[in-house]
């Protein structure tokens, strides 16, 4: 974070993000330093959205950034790099560098940003520190003792063993780099998170990186804009005024402002908040009508704007060499009766990533057979969609037919006994007729009984005589498969 210029500047507390591969202990550490049951609380144990909190150590300030470790959340670990004075890097002693390690020294790098190595999980029987040092060097960093000046501390996020130091650490470096702020100035800072909330409506969470700001003021970055109505602190705690380098929940914004903009208050913002600046709604993707690839439409909502745009960088990135993703919608909030109406116009499905789904939604969803998939996890969610690939490349046959008995053959025409494994059998249908899971021909259902009575269709897993006119010779043992039709 660059540096405030100006004749009363006071010191602020430095801002620390805590970065490193996915199950290294970053979310374990904070859940420590803040002797709160963080983690627990996280789906998966995996924290999935960015989150600001405030501690005090020896007296003084610290504001920490906790930042996703899935590689889904590249974008909000830069995006916390480039907010941050200091950065803790966190690298597991029993698993030593990792490819999010990797991406996290890269954006540190980039962005100039000095830190502090914290190797966890010392107490686990297979640590091996002096591997995690070499790999580290082996990555560029050189760590002090090692023939370089990157200061570390061997920790136990989980016992708490090694924290009080790095604190220590953290406050020193934070001295060297004579953090201050101008109070007389204009507040401005960045937005780490947004979000809709079906009752409060939007909230942002911020990061202050110079003035101070309070309620009743007006608010803008590029895409927004608003005057503040309530101001919490990091823990939701009512406030009527918070100074830099202090996590901020703002209610005010009129429309959802972009994750990793930098707000401002004072006259540009009144400037920006009374001409009402209208925000371009994200257009619909546009459904190429050459298209020969399958295709799979989707409507993506989440819970805040760094998961919609980590969900929605992934989904784009899936291998689309066989089936075409469109991504028609993308919004935040909850899951409405107007997607659903949307999907249906659209032949969509609904992924929801840690949402909720309102009643009405679920009940117009069910009338009208529109699948809604949500978890709160982001593997889980990654993996129903290529699910649903998988099914519009292979679908599931409609219906799957084993030959129990054969009753007559006659030039084309073959009565054969059936047992109906799974889907439902119909007449004036095409079948293919599979030996030993090898496709040796295939055939048409003419007729079917059930009871000695002929019937329009056979359920499964009931049986039935089966007259299939075919040249290809069906054997016991044989299977008829229904294919669902190509779109």
């Amino acid at each position: 974070m660059a540096q405030n210029q100006g004749k009363n500047l006071i010191t602020r507390p430095p801002i620390v993000v805590v970065m490193g591969h996915v199950d290294h202990g970053k979310t374990t550490l904070l859940d420590n330093i803040k002797k709160t049951n963080l983690a627990a609380k996280e789906a998966g144990g995996i924290t999935q959205s960015i989150g600001a909190y405030e501690i005090k150590h020896e007296g003084k300030k610290i504001t920490f950034i906790d930042t996703p470790g899935h590689e889904a959340f590249s974008k909000m670990r830069a995006r916390g790099a480039k907010i941050a004075d200091l950065a803790i890097l966190v690298v597991a002693a029993d698993d030593s560098v990792q490819p999010q390690t990797k991406e996290s020294i890269n954006i540190l790098n980039e962005t100039k940003t000095p830190f502090i190595v914290a190797i966890n999980k010392i107490d686990k029987p297979n640590a091996d520190i002096e591997k995690t040092k070499n790999d580290l060097m082996q990555n560029n960093v050189f760590l002090e003792g090692a023939g370089g000046n990157v200061s570390w501390h061997k920790i136990s996020a989980k016992s708490g063993e090694g924290i009080n130091e790095l604190l220590d650490l953290i406050l020193l470096a934070a001295e060297l780099e004579n953090l201050t702020y101008d109070p007389d100035v204009s507040a401005k800072g960045i937005i780490i998170e947004a979000k809709l909330d079906s009752r409060r409506g939007i909230t942002a969470s911020a990061i202050i990186e110079n003035g101070i700001l309070k309620v009743g003021n007006h608010i803008a970055t590029k895409t927004a804009c608003g005057k503040i109505k309530s101001l919490g602190n990091f823990i939701g705690e009512p406030v009527s005024q918070l100074e830099p380098s202090a996590p901020a929940l703002i209610l005010g914004f009129e429309t959802l402002p972009e994750i990793g903009e930098e707000f401002m208050t004072g006259e540009i913002a009144l400037s920006k908040t009374e001409t009402k600046k209208e925000i371009t709604i994200r257009p619909k993707a546009e459904i190429k009508t050459k298209e020969t690839r399958p295709q799979l439409n989707l409507i993506i909502k989440a819970d805040v704007s760094g998961s919609l745009e980590a969900l929605s960088g992934i989904v784009k990135n899936l291998n689309q060499e066989k089936i075409k993703i469109n991504v028609l919608e993308e919004q935040v909030g909850e899951i409405t009766d107007g997607d659903v109406k949307s999907a249906g116009d659209n032949n969509s499905i609904i992924i929801g990533f840690n949402v909720k789904t309102t009643k009405a939604a679920e009940n117009l969803a069910r009338a009208r057979e529109i699948k809604i998939v949500t978890s709160k996890i982001i593997y889980e969610i990654i993996q129903m969609i290529e699910k649903e690939m998988e099914a519009i490349e292979k679908p599931a046959p409609l219906a799957e037919i084993e030959i129990l008995s054969i009753f007559s053959q006659k030039d084309k025409k073959q009565l054969v006994g059936g047992k109906v494994a799974s889907g439902t059998l119909k007449k004036n249908i095409s079948v293919k007729i599979l030996r030993q899971n090898e496709e040796i021909g295939s055939g048409k259902i003419t007729s079917l009984k059930s009871f000695k009575q002929e019937v329009n269709q056979i359920l499964s897993p009931n049986e039935g005589g089966i007259m299939i006119e075919s040249v290809t010779i069906i054997i016991v043992g044989d299977r008829l498969i229904v294919e669902a039709p190509k779109k």
